[in-house]
Parts: C-alpha cells; sequence; structure tokens
C-alpha cells in the first residue's frame, strides 16, 4: 500500500444518488486543480456517461482478475455490479499531483478511511428525496434504477454522520462557494477571499 507524504489528501464525496456529488467533485477538482481517481465498474455504461471520465467500465471477467491479483485497494458490490479502484492509480495521481479526490458511496469510503485515516476527508453530499428524484428523472435514469436508489437513500443518508464535512445542496453555487474554502483550508494554498 502506499505510503501518504506529509501534505497528500485524499478528498472523498459522498451522499445519495442524485445529490450532485459527481457535478461539484468536478467542480471542485477543476478550481482547486486536484485530480480525480476513477472507479472500475462491470455495471453497463449509461447515455450520459463516458469512458475514461465517469468510470472505466470493464467486463466482469476483467474485474475479478485484477482482484485476484491484487491490484484494488477497495472493492464493493452494489446491485450486482462490482466497482473498485485500483491501488496503482491512487498512487500515480498522487505522486503527480499530491492531492486527489474520489467520488464513492460509505461503504468505499470507509475503506479509504480506514486505510489513510486523517488523510482522508469525507465530503457528504445531500439533498431532500423529491429533489433527488427529479434530478435522477433529468438524467434519464429508469424508473427501476430510481427505486433501487431510492431504497438505499435512508442508508445513505445516516452515512452523514461519518462524514468530516457535510453540505446541503440547495443551490449548487453556493454549495461550491463553501466547499472550496473548505478545500482551501486543507491544501493551505492562501486563495484570496473576495467576499
Amino acid at each position: 500500500m502506499y505510503e501518504l507524504k506529509d501534505k497528500e489528501m485524499i478528498f472523498i464525496f459522498t451522499g445519495p444518488n442524485g445529490a450532485g456529488r459527481k457535478t461539484i467533485a468536478e467542480m471542485a477538482g477543476l478550481t482547486l486543480n486536484i485530480k480525480q481517481v476513477l472507479s472500475y465498474t462491470t455495471r453497463t455504461r449509461r447515455q450520459t456517461e463516458v469512458e475514461d471520465e465517469d468510470y472505466y467500465f470493464i467486463s466482469r471477467e476483467s474485474f475479478e482478475k485484477a482482484q485476484q491479483q491484487e491490484e484494488f485497494i477497495e472493492v464493493i458490490e452494489f446491485d450486482d455490479n462490482l466497482y473498485g479502484i485500483k491501488s496503482k492509480d491512487i498512487e500515480t495521481q498522487l505522486q503527480s499531483s499530491g492531492c486527489i479526490y474520489l467520488i464513492l458511496n460509505g461503504e468505499g469510503a470507509d475503506i479509504l478511511k480506514d486505510l489513510y485515516s486523517d488523510k482522508v476527508i469525507r465530503i457528504f453530499i445531500y439533498a431532500d428525496k423529491d429533489k433527488l428524484l427529479a434530478r435522477q428523472q433529468e438524467r434519464g435514469d429508469s424508473p427501476e434504477l430510481i427505486s433501487r436508489y431510492m431504497l438505499n437513500y435512508e442508508k445513505e443518508a445516516a452515512y452523514r454522520d461519518e462524514c468530516e464535512h457535510v453540505y446541503d445542496n440547495e443551490d449548487l453555487s453556493h454549495t461550491m462557494y463553501d466547499i472550496t474554502k473548505t478545500l482551501e483550508k486543507y491544501l493551505d494554498r492562501s486563495l484570496q477571499d473576495l467576499d
């Protein structure tokens, strides 16, 4: 396992599906020049998703082979699909940029927190059920998929108490402003606050 150096950090964006964690994570990454480490998954790519930008979409056979070779630092199964982060991807991104972010569910976030302790900062993004439902419908998720996501809402929402920071994504611009200020404290880059 890679040993994180003094200023290296891992930020994990988590929360219920549809809360905006991906949008916020990507915006924060661009704003603060933090690189993302993508997950590998066996699930089918959605119409709106892009290979090598959203996930690495691989066959179950390829995933299980990599798992047998102990390439993954974390693996979870959700809805009969496997998801995992490769150790070498974390190491490579940390060595090139010093700080990284991931978008994970609570189970994956806990695995990395257990491995890297205080070097992992979990940022929980949430929204109320009605907003989540509307966002999932807007992006074209099937009623069956939305139903499965909503079944997990209470469990995912309860994870907020485990996280270092919690944000209600009621208004994207305000949420982004608050998160950027929070992350900047960890990065210690002394950005000027013009507010």
